[in-house]
């Protein structure tokens, strides 16, 4: 044998377990309407590779991942998409509403998992939750059927509440349909409402000062990406107004919201990883039915209610998940 073609095997036998990672290693795709820096993006990435982690999915070992970050500017997530569909990803989680229809007009063929989306049947994302259909799956938050619960929680926390503003999203589908359902709830315990459209970041200011002149005496968020990355500044608006605020998700309360009542944002993230995990073993999206969440948190901050000089009802209290002091 030639001493260059000796050369030749033995370099191809050092680089070919190389070349097998190199062809192993599959590449997932993660959307965010969220700002990186953010600490509850952050808690909510880790959350995901950790549960990817348990299942054998290990970044930079056998998994690549292309986060793509819209930093709070929602117009920037059909970019993003297409930027992530022009790619080889093998999957991409999309995390809101917002980027779900931003990745489902970039592709039909690439698999998608809704890691946090209120009603996507609603919304026109999949077929039904037993049979999504299509290239997409994941998980449903429930935002839509709960949210008349909310009114209810809010109505128990204040009896003497008789005017309430609501803030929502109408370019978010999901967001539709918690407003039309806050409505119904409302005309059922007769609290008039003050709708507050916002549907970007700028229209925040102007739906406080509306909320200002309704006389508003509590303000309900409906958590689209535009609220969730404003959420210190809503609550901090409220602070100022001397009203409460009843959210969904937990890092309202966090935040300084007076109530929240919602499945635990964290347990939605780790659900995705598990319909990565099997999407990436071969089980395409169309025969993987939408989960749904079993546990919803109540959280209540009493250091705002001391704060606004509310008492809480001890019997709401008692049924809380977590109180803040």
């Amino acid at each position: 044998m030639e001493r260059r073609q000796f050369i030749s095997i033995v370099a191809a036998a050092v680089t070919w377990p190389l070349t097998v990672q190199a062809q192993q290693l599959r590449r997932v795709g993660v959307l965010l309407p969220y700002m990186e820096r953010e600490s509850q993006a952050k808690a909510r990435v880790a959350a995901f590779q950790a549960s990817l982690a348990e299942r054998g999915w290990v970044g930079d070992h056998n998994v690549q991942f292309d986060y793509r970050y819209a930093e709070g500017r929602l117009d920037q997530l059909p970019a993003l998409a297409a930027d992530l569909a022009n790619a080889r990803i093998d999957v991409i989680v999309t995390v809101g509403s917002e980027a779900t229809d931003a990745a489902r007009k970039a592709t039909v063929t690439t698999p998608i998992v809704m890691a946090t989306v209120g009603d996507p049947v609603a919304a026109g994302y999949i077929a039904s939750l037993a049979r999504p259909g299509g290239n997409i799956t994941g998980a449903s938050l429930f935002a839509t059927e709960l949210t008349a619960k909310r009114v209810e929680l809010l109505k128990e926390a204040l009896p003497s509440l008789s005017r309430l503003a609501v803030m929502w999203g109408p370019n978010n589908a999901s967001v539709v349909q918690k407003f039309k359902q806050v409505q119904a709830a409302a005309t059922v315990l007769q609290i008039p409402i003050k709708s507050l459209e916002v549907r970007a970041a700028e229209d925040i200011e102007r739906s406080f000062d509306l909320a200002a002149q309704f006389g508003a005496e509590a303000l309900m968020t409906t958590e689209d990406a535009i609220q969730i990355t404003n959420r210190a500044r809503i609550v901090e608006f409220a602070k100022r107004q001397q009203i409460p605020v009843a959210s969904e998700f937990g890092d309202f309360a966090h935040a300084g919201a007076l109530m929240t009542y919602g499945p635990n944002i964290l347990d939605s993230f780790r659900s995705a990883a598990g319909y990565v995990d099997k999407i990436l073993k071969g089980v395409k999206p169309a025969d993987l039915p939408v989960a749904q969440p079993t546990k919803f948190e109540l959280i209540l901050n009493l250091k705002t209610a001391r704060t606004l000089g509310l008492t809480i009802p001890p019997t709401l209290i008692a049924r809380a998940d977590e109180v803040i002091e």
